[in-house]
């Protein structure tokens, strides 16, 4: 009896390090300079050092890239939403897309700083789906 309530205990804690463990690692902040490139998961937060700036990637909202084993009319598009605080100040959610062309899409101006989209890992093709875990966006913030 005592052999069965020390496995139990065992096994409970066994799972609850693990349920830690990737909660800390799937969570955890991201520590950047201003004109640097970093990257991101969703839900993971970037704080920018030197403008008290923190970046949430919160969803892949579209992700219309043409496959990269496929050849397509249209090369296509992803689009990314990320929530931005400034001084502790909640600035909003905003949209960042890479499309193409349309370079200006990929770049939120907010309170005499600049965020841009650089480009979303990993690339479509027609073999694997992307789960949203999987993705990880590239940002860079400048001081305009």
């Amino acid at each position: 009896m005592k052999n069965k309530k020390l496995l139990y205990a065992i096994v409970i804690i066994a799972i609850l390090v693990i349920v830690s463990i990737d909660f800390f690692t799937s969570n955890k902040m991201i520590f950047t300079k201003l004109d640097s490139q970093f990257q991101f998961k969703i839900n993971q937060v970037a704080l920018i050092e030197y403008g008290n700036i923190k970046i949430k990637f919160l969803n892949v909202i579209q992700d219309s890239r043409c496959p990269s084993d496929v050849v397509c009319v249209r090369a296509g598009d992803v689009a990314i939403l990320v929530n931005i605080n400034k001084n502790n100040k909640n600035l909003g959610d905003f949209m960042l897309i890479v499309s193409p062309g349309n370079e200006d899409l990929a770049i939120e101006i907010f309170d005499g700083y600049s965020v841009k989209l650089i480009k979303v890992d990993p690339y479509p093709t027609t073999s694997k789906k992307i789960e949203l875990s999987d993705y990880i966006a590239t940002l860079i913030v400048n001081k305009q």
